[in-house]
């Protein structure tokens, strides 16, 4: 090769850089993030949701999985258990893989559409649909039936977590296995509350990735009075922390959520959010429902009334202050339910109208959604985001 053809061959390949690099940096200054909440079964409904998402994709040409469109992938209790399961690999004998559907062939999808820029394949992820069915025939397990008489059961929720947690954990096993939070496909974050210390608490791929998923998940939705709270040694202070549910400081974690990427991400010029909720039933404090004092407010028999307007007004309050942040697009995915649902709701028939709701609230929001999703067909998959651990704690105050 002559001296002049090198010289051209090295300028082509610097311009060349220059250009993929330029095109990193502009596909950096957009940064997506899904944002799940908490409400205990409920959580079938953005499953059902999600599923649906992923079907309207593949209608859009683009059979990437799900998870490998977001830069960060975030939930608090029900929604954090869905956000750990959208990011675990694919292992073989986890309940997420059972008739996982592979990817399609090369020869079907374009490159781009199936492997990173670096030409790595990309992990299957689980499949969606199979999040929906754990739900469907394991919410027994995690909330089973009390043999006890009905008011002899409600006494003594009064004085210790309604349910048991073997089986809950157990349950968590068979899906996660022993996978490390560290190990997921995309950043993910679930939200817990370090009650001990006073202080909302982040679980992250990124963070604390020493952290098994099934630790997490089983923090995240330690909701009080249903289940204990679980200990995790925080490497931070070399001491064993107690965490719960991290609807008892956001319901909704989107602010934490943008607070995150903003953190992973200072480059980018705008957030875009998609928030699903887990729907809600038209829902207003009588005040001679809760005109006896404590008990009042807790009862079991009424719904635990004061955890119910905390997690009504957390949202509320999430969705007033994420809808005028100026560098975030907000898309919020929502409806009634027409009906109470309980947080430990397993009956066949609810679980039906919960799955016909959701269906409702994705078609009422078709159009919206197909406007977000349409960006992720021109977006292809590239390595610029932080994988594994980067620090030994975060900082977890608002």
């Amino acid at each position: 090769m002559t001296t002049a053809a090198k010289y051209t061959m090295f300028m082509y390949m610097g311009l060349w850089d220059y250009l993929k690099n330029r095109e990193l940096k502009r596909l950096g200054e957009d940064r997506y993030i899904l944002c799940l909440d908490g409400g205990g079964m409920r959580g079938v409904i953005p499953a059902t949701i999600l599923s649906r998402i992923e079907e309207l994709l593949r209608s859009l040409g683009d059979d990437r999985p799900l998870y490998s469109h977001f830069d960060l992938i975030s939930g608090t209790s029900t929604g954090g258990l869905i956000a750990l399961a959208l990011t675990a690999p694919n292992r073989e004998g986890s309940l997420l893989s059972i008739a996982q559907k592979p990817l399609p062939s090369q020869q079907e999808v374009p490159k781009s559409r199936t492997k990173t820029r670096l030409g790595l394949p990309l992990d299957p992820g689980p499949n969606i649909k199979r999040i929906v069915d754990i739900y469907l025939k394991y919410g027994r397990i995690i909330f089973p039936r009390s043999q006890s008489l009905f008011q002899l059961n409600m006494i003594n929720q009064l004085f210790t977590q309604k349910y048991d947690d073997l089986s809950f954990n157990q349950l968590l096993y068979d899906i996660f296995n022993d996978i490390k939070i560290g190990e997921s496909l995309t950043p993910t974050m679930v939200v817990t509350y370090d009650y001990g210390n006073d202080r909302p608490y982040i679980v992250s791929s990124y963070g604390t990735g020493h952290i098994p998923v099934r630790v997490a998940a089983r923090a995240t939705a330690a909701a009080p009075t249903y289940f204990s709270p679980t200990s995790i040694l925080d490497q931070e202070s070399g001491k064993s922390i107690s965490l719960i549910d991290g609807g008892v400081v956001a319901n909704n974690p989107v602010l934490y959520a943008y607070k995150e990427a903003k953190r992973l991400y200072p480059d980018a010029k705008r957030y875009h959010v998609l928030s699903i909720s887990t729907g809600s039933a038209p829902y207003k404090l009588e005040p001679e429902r809760t005109s006896s004092g404590m008990i009042g407010w807790l009862d079991p028999a009424k719904g635990a009334p004061i955890y119910r307007l905390y997690a009504s007004s957390q949202m509320r309050t999430s969705n007033e202050i994420a809808s005028v942040i100026g560098d975030m697009e907000y898309v919020r995915i929502h409806g009634d339910l027409e009906r109470k649902v309980k947080l430990d709701e397993t009956d066949p028939v609810v679980l039906s109208h919960m799955i016909n709701a959701a269906n409702r609230i994705y078609k009422a929001n078709e159009q919206q959604l197909t406007g977000f999703c349409q960006a992720f067909t021109q977006r292809p998959v590239h390595p610029a985001r932080p994988m594994v651990q980067t620090t030994t704690a975060l900082e977890t105050a608002p």
